[in-house]
């Protein structure tokens, strides 16, 4: 009986060794990966496929936010803004629908403390990341907004604070009610300092904005009377991740031109898994979608 329990034990210990160094590899590999995208080379390797890729440009504002220019230049800017975590890489699949380069040059935007952007620390204001990414447009001109989970608040924030500068908002799954955020409780363990330098920096920057977000939607609550362009989000009904209530909670709250667009039976990751659903929408080709039949 010993030795069966000896034997078990060794075989316990080197399956939790090996899970561990999987675990840290896999960690490694996601901050070696977004380093690299984080590069002028990696970028571009990144887009490389992409319509009008020759047209590339990668651009820093005076704060140091870093931004991507794809398109012809005389085209009615659309910038585009990733949730948390993110990356420029949330918006290749948007990206390569050469449909959407009839109408639009896109501007995609490292928010923030992530990618290419500098400094690299996480910023809790929602408003200060507003002013930051305006100052991409103070260069490139007024510009419809798209902004998926955490870039949904942002955008409506840079509506309210430069209402000269948007076209429109188009919020995408965003997490607008400071009540309705799902925190899990992971977030509360990985808060401390050590964590920092453990995880991959874009998941410690998400958790630290993931656990300041209730406040700093509540800072832009104020700022909403200020709106005056047409304000349209579209959320899934089965988003498990913001639950779907957040866009109401924000329809609630505005009083400019507005719209909330219900897809039935459709989840978080819309900007990945309905690529051409936006790029139709931005473009005033389509509507809504087709209720989605949910797996058993």
């Amino acid at each position: 009986m010993n030795k069966f329990i000896s034997f078990f034990s060794k075989v316990f210990y080197w399956i939790t060794l090996l899970s561990l160094i999987l675990f840290f590899t896999l960690l490694l590999g996601i901050e070696f990966f977004d380093r690299y995208i984080s590069t002028e080379a990696g970028t571009r390797w990144l887009y490389k496929k992409t319509p009008y890729y020759k047209t590339l440009q990668i651009k820093r504002t005076s704060s140091g936010l870093r931004y991507l220019s794809l398109g012809e230049s005389h085209k009615e800017p659309l910038l585009l803004v990733h949730g948390a975590p993110g990356m420029v890489m949330d918006w290749t699949a948007f990206a390569s629908r050469e449909r959407i380069y009839e109408k639009y040059r896109l501007l995609i935007v490292d928010r923030p403390g992530y990618g290419g952007t500098k400094p690299r620390g996480a910023e809790k204001s929602i408003k200060i990341q507003a002013e930051k990414i305006l100052e991409v447009l103070e260069e490139e001109g007024t510009a419809t907004v798209m902004g998926h989970s955490y870039g949904g608040p942002v955008v409506v924030a840079m509506a309210a604070l430069k209402p000269e500068l948007i076209k429109k908002v188009i919020g995408v799954a965003g997490q607008f009610d400071p009540d309705r955020e799902i925190t899990f409780k992971i977030s509360y363990f990985i808060r401390f300092g050590i964590f920092k330098y453990l995880l991959p920096r874009m998941f410690w920057v998400s958790n630290v904005e993931k656990l300041s977000h209730p406040d700093a939607l509540r800072d832009l609550i104020p700022l909403y009377k200020n709106l005056e362009c047409p304000v349209v989000l579209i959320h899934g009904n089965a988003d498990g991740l913001v639950p779907y209530e957040n866009s109401i909670f924000l329809m609630n709250q505005i009083q400019t031109d507005k719209e909330l667009i219900t897809l039935q039976g459709y989840e978080h990751p819309l900007q990945m898994q309905e690529p051409d659903y936006l790029v139709d929408f931005a473009l005033g080709k389509v509507k809504t979608l087709p209720p989605k039949r949910r797996s058993k």
